[in-house]
């Protein structure tokens, strides 16, 4: 269940129950090495990128003073390129983060209408300007033990990656209902869904449905991987589903306080 250091007991028996307890103690100990040393390296990597991306900021600033209007061009491109580079490695890191389990923060209450309420507000206003809506059609009252930053990220993110999918003229239809037992948010957007092959792997780090369609939109690939770690770290789960009529549709699921 993504424990990795999940072992069999030690035992002095000499059959081959015995030996394949120790086969699976020694391959549990080899993955969670291994995935230990996948995290490290993506943290240490993003963490090394963060130097040379300031003194590049720094370089363009005394560029933009010395060129002339003709360089203003490229470099308006390369502000942005760098602006980009700095969101991946902020997602980077706080996915390595979640992961390693370093994230953790003391769990408060938070009400979570209030916190989708702002969400949805703040999501419509920009996709207003890329003639989108978001609609918030129930909002339950509901609390909830966590971190508001953690989920925040975690519905924001579903939110914008909704927005950013939905065609120009239709509207992503946000939900958060609540039972007493457990809170369910659910995001819709009107596009053109995912092929249900690809459905588990939506959450997962880096990946793409289709490599042309994600670089128009400006997908990288993290945005649901870090709202999956997320909702985990507060022991509910995230799924996808293609919606009827077309579209797709990811629930997140929460126990309530």
């Amino acid at each position: 269940s993504g424990d990795l250091s999940a072992r069999v007991s030690e035992t002095t028996r000499q059959d081959e129950l015995a030996d394949l307890g120790r086969g699976f103690n020694q391959m549990a100990e080899r993955i969670e090495a291994l995935m230990k040393s996948q995290q490290r390296l993506v943290g240490d990597v993003s963490h090394e990128l963060r130097s040379p991306l300031a003194r590049l900021s720094v370089a363009l600033e005394l560029a933009r003073l010395k060129a002339g209007t003709e360089a203003a061009p490229a470099l308006d491109r390369i502000e942005r390129e760098a602006e980009r580079l700095n969101e991946l490695i902020g997602q980077l890191l706080a996915l390595a983060k979640m992961e390693s389990g370093v994230s953790a923060t003391p769990m408060t209450s938070v009400a979570l209408d209030q916190l989708v309420q702002e969400i949805v507000a703040d999501a419509g206003f920009e996709a207003a300007s890329r003639q989108r809506e978001v609609k918030l059609l129930k909002c339950d009252d509901c609390l909830v033990e966590g971190s508001p930053e953690l989920l925040r990220r975690a519905i924001e993110n579903t939110v914008r990656n909704a927005v950013r999918y939905t065609p120009e003229g239709s509207a992503v239809e946000v939900k958060l209902e609540c039972d007493g037992k457990l809170a369910t948010i659910s995001v819709r957007d009107f596009g053109k869904g995912v092929p249900p092959s690809s459905l588990n792997q939506l959450f997962e780090p880096f990946y793409r449905v289709a490599e042309a369609r994600d670089r128009q939109t400006g997908g990288i690939g993290l945005g649901l991987a870090i709202t999956k770690s997320a909702i985990q770290l507060h022991g509910g789960q995230v799924s996808a589903a293609n919606a009827a009529g077309g579209g797709l549709e990811v629930t997140l699921s929460l126990p309530v306080k």
